[in-house]
């Protein structure tokens, strides 16, 4: 799979983790692929925890209230995204 050029860092160790644990490692073979795959859970826990961020973040700015509380669900969201895309 190509690397998508315009996107992060942490994006592509996250693509390139999850292309490791699908394939079987072979003992010896790619050692590097190996700890990729070894790094699935944190990975894993890394995008379920950006996404409820999202999902809170977008139900704080949805929300009808103050425009303290839609200038913090900005800033959630802007931390997410800066996050994935360094």
């Amino acid at each position: 799979m190509k690397s998508m050029a315009p996107f992060g860092q942490q994006l592509r160790y996250a693509q390139s983790v999850l292309e490791a644990k699908r394939r079987p490692v072979v003992a010896g073979e790619n050692d590097k692929r190996a700890l990729l795959a070894r790094e699935y859970s944190r990975v894993v826990m890394q995008v379920v925890v950006s996404l409820l961020m999202i999902a809170g973040g977008f139900y704080l700015l949805i929300k009808p209230g103050n425009d303290q509380m839609q200038k913090f669900a900005t800033g959630i969201l802007g931390t997410v995204v800066g996050y994935w895309l360094r």
